[in-house]
Order: structure tokens, then C-alpha cells, then sequence
């Protein structure tokens, strides 16, 4: 559970500072179309809900941000056999952040994480269960309802119109509307019904339940209300003309209904920031063409920027998680041989970390950070390994850069990542015994995701 938690809570952050991003945007597009404010909105949704991400070279998300479990802990011995029976405590810690290590091992903060996810999911019930009980008690309110149209019925203990229901969406109306303010609040609710907004605004509504311990969520779901109401405000302007904007401003005014957070619905008429709304009904004019083009094309270009990672320094092999393709080379005098169905798998994160995992679990040991090996030479290397092979020689020969990461404090152990022209990887674990250096396995990796 805390490693879900902890993957949420990764998510939440990056779409914090998506929201902000929005939020600017937003402000800069005040003049187009709020369809276009109301459409980026889904490009935090999508930061929220999805794990992963493409790495591109325009993306305006920063290179490092979230949470990640780190396992440490792990003895020399553990290492030196076989990769399923490692053993290692869990380490929430910052990424960005130097890991701690006391004497006795690494501090484990695997409890604070589980505390946490119980948070979490208790305050996810109780967001559900609330939502559950207000909507129980608006359809109460409602028994007494009389039909009024397809699909319309009036009230009279109900001060504003709004639309209810996913699967069979009604609208429902307060009674005693004129003629006319009934036409343009029916066009507003019918315009909610087209874009499919009752289901939009209820998966954002579940959205903000998962990350309900994030105000900026909260921020983004009441701006977004926002966006979703004045682009129907718009559209009924544009349909029925500029003449009805003040009827329609004063209508707002008098249906007002404040903000409905509780259950995500209903899609009210006078439903959130009713001022904004109104300054925004009595100042509309029909935006022009070239207004449109560069504010789709804009909003366009940051939904890009904000779907996207940034790519890593080198692209080659930060940021993404490994399989063996191939066992090149095992120590000819080890009782022990890697093969291809014993191999552990392997993550080098953002800020270069080097990881391996177990096929069959999720949990992670740290081997060191990579760092250039700019002291040790294509020939030093090729000396580390007993009787090498033609393919291992060419390995060698190929090798363009070579990183370091060292294991332990005495330097006994290290690892080293060879990347050739043509994009190869090869992962290497080399023991060092006073003056001598052996390399214990050479293996060929295959990138399998991006972070």
C-alpha cells in the first residue's frame, strides 16, 4: 500500500506544478475562447491519473520532481548470491535529496509511507461517503419534482436549474422561470448534456477524491467548474445573441448557487464563481479567427510541454527501467552463472542512480550513482575481464562512455555502464581485491520504459 501511495503522491506532484502552468495560461487566454481554458484542464487529468509519461525535448515539466522508494541496507554477501533472495528496508526519501546512512544501515522511513497510504485511503472514503450521502439527499428533495419536457422536470424547493444524473442526466428546473430565462437556461444545461460535461465533471470529482490531500487539485477542479460553466455561457450567448447578456447576467445573479464540491455534481446554472461568470457574460464579444488560431495553437504547444518529460541529460539511459537482453560474459571460476531466467532487472533514474529489482518483485536496491569514469581506459577495462571472449573484446572496443557507480564503503564492488555509438548498453559488476579487479558478469540491457 505505501508504494501506491507513494506513486500518488509522485503524480500529485507533478500535476501541481501542471495546475500552476494552466493557471498562468489561463490568465494569458482570458480573451479567447474559455473552451481552450476548459480543454487544458485535461492535461493535469491526465498528469493525475496516468503513472508515465514521453520523454520530449519541449517539455516544460522540470526534470526532477516527486517521491521514490529507495532500498537499501543490502551486505556484501547478500549481493554476492543470488539476486532472489535479496533482502532490503525501504527508504522514502526525495530524489533530489542525498541519501542518509547511519552506522547500523540506512534509516527506514517504509513506516512513515504505510501511515501515510492509511491516511489516504481513509480520507478517500470518507470524501466518497459524504459525496454518497449529499447526493442521497438531493434525489430526496427531488421525489416531489413534476415533468416538464423531455427530460425536464420543475421543482419548487430547488433556487437554481442543473443537471443530475450519469447514465439518465435530467435537467431540473426551479419553478415559476419566464418564458424566455426558461429558453436560454435550458440551452446552458442542454450545451452541459452535449459535451458530455456530467460525466466529465464526475471523473474529475473522483479525481479530487484520490488526491484530496492536495489544495492545488482542489484549486484546479474549482477552476475548471469554472472554465466548463462560462464556455456554456458562452456558447448560449453565441446562439442567442449579445441582446440577452444582461437578462442572462441578472439570471445568474438571482440563480446563484455557490460552489457543489460535495458530490461533484450538480452541473448548476448558477453554479461557482458567479462575479467572474457574469463580468465575463456582459464583456463577450464573438472572438476573431486569427484570436482563435493562436490560442489553440498556444494551448496546444503547453499541452505538449506538460504531457511530456523532459528528456534526461543523457538519453542514452537515464530515466528508464532495464531488462538483460543477453548475458555477455560470467566469471569463469564463479560457482554461480547468470542466465537469462535468473537475471534481476534494473532502473537508472533521472539523477542517475542505478537500481536493480527482482523480476517478481517491485522492491528496488540501490547499487550507486553513476558518475563519468574519465580515469579508466578501454584497455584498463578489457584487462578486468579473464579470458574474454571475441564479442566481449568487441564490447570493449566499442565502448564511447563508461560511467562508475560504486557499492559499499570500502570500494570493493562497482559497476560500470558502457554505452557505444550505435546505442548499446552493457552493465558490468567488477570485484576489486587489493590490486586486482575481475569483473563478475557483463550483461547487455534493453531499455522497457521510461519513467
Amino acid at each position: 500500500m505505501g508504494g501506491i501511495f507513494v506513486a500518488v503522491l509522485n503524480m500529485s506532484l507533478k500535476a501541481s506544478y501542471a495546475i500552476i502552468i494552466v493557471i498562468f495560461v489561463r490568465f494569458l487566454l482570458k480573451k479567447a475562447p474559455k473552451t481552450i481554458s476548459y480543454a487544458l484542464w485535461l492535461v493535469v487529468a491526465f498528469r493525475l491519473v496516468v503513472p508515465f509519461s514521453f520523454q520530449s525535448a519541449f517539455s516544460l515539466m522540470p526534470r526532477s520532481t516527486g517521491v521514490g522508494l529507495v532500498y537499501l541496507g543490502v551486505s556484501e554477501k547478500q549481493m554476492q548470491g543470488n539476486y532472489g533472495s535479496l533482502q532490503a528496508e525501504a527508504l522514502l526519501v526525495n530524489n533530489t535529496f542525498s541519501v542518509a546512512q547511519t552506522e547500523a544501515g540506512a534509516f527506514n522511513l517504509f513506516d512513515f509511507a504505510d501511515a501515510g497510504a492509511l491516511i489516504w485511503v481513509s480520507g478517500m472514503a470518507l470524501f466518497l461517503v459524504y459525496s454518497l450521502v449529499s447526493t442521497f439527499l438531493l434525489k430526496r428533495r427531488l421525489e416531489d419534482a413534476e415533468p416538464s419536457g423531455k427530460n425536464v422536470f420543475e421543482a419548487k424547493n430547488i433556487r437554481t436549474p442543473f443537471v443530475l444524473g450519469l447514465i439518465k442526466p435530467m435537467i431540473y428546473l426551479p419553478a415559476g422561470l419566464g418564458v424566455e430565462e426558461r429558453e436560454y437556461i435550458l440551452l446552458h444545461e442542454k450545451v452541459h448534456l452535449r459535451r458530455k460535461d456530467h460525466i466529465i465533471k464526475a471523473l474529475a470529482f473522483m479525481i479530487l477524491a484520490v488526491h484530496w490531500f492536495n489544495p492545488l487539485v482542489w484549486l484546479a477542479f474549482m477552476q475548471m467548474s469554472s472554465d466548463m460553466e462560462m464556455s456554456c455561457d458562452e456558447k448560449v450567448l453565441e446562439e442567442m445573441g449579445g441582446e440577452i447578456k444582461k437578462a442572462y447576467a441578472g439570471s445568474l445573479l438571482s440563480l446563484s448557487a455557490g460552489w457543489y464540491i460535495a458530490n461533484g455534481n450538480p452541473l448548476a446554472f448558477g453554479e461557482g464563481n458567479v462575479k467572474n461568470r457574469i463580468e465575463n457574460v456582459l464583456s463577450y464579444k464573438k472572438p476573431g479567427f486569427w484570436l482563435v488560431f493562436l490560442s489553440v495553437l498556444a494551448a496546444a504547444a503547453v499541452a505538449i510541454g506538460l504531457l511530456t518529460d523532459p528528456r534526461s541529460a543523457d538519453s542514452f539511459f537515464a530515466g528508464a527501467s532495464y531488462r538483460v537482453k543477453k548475458v555477455a560474459y560470467n566469471f569463469p571460476l564463479s560457482s554461480y552463472l547468470f542466465t537469462a531466467d535468473n537475471t534481476p532487472q534494473f532502473d537508472i533514474s533521472d539523477d542517475y542512480r542505478l537500481y536493480s529489482r527482482q523480476k517478481t518483485g517491485d522492491e528496488r536496491v540501490l547499487l550507486g550513482k553513476l558518475q563519468p569514469a574519465e580515469d579508466l581506459s578501454n584497455e584498463e577495462l578489457l584487462s578486468m575481464f579473464l579470458l574474454p571472449s571475441d564479442d566481449v573484446q568487441e564490447v570493449i572496443k566499442k565502448a564511447r562512455l563508461i560511467y562508475r557507480a560504486v557499492s559499499g564503503e570500502d570500494n570493493s564492488r562497482f559497476y560500470l555502464l558502457m554505452l557505444s555509438e550505435s546505442g548499446e548498453i552493457h552493465l558490468a559488476s567488477v570485484y576489486q581485491n587489493n590490486d586486482v579487479r575481475y569483473v563478475r558478469w557483463l550483461f547487455r540491457l534493453e531499455k522497457t520504459a521510461f519513467y
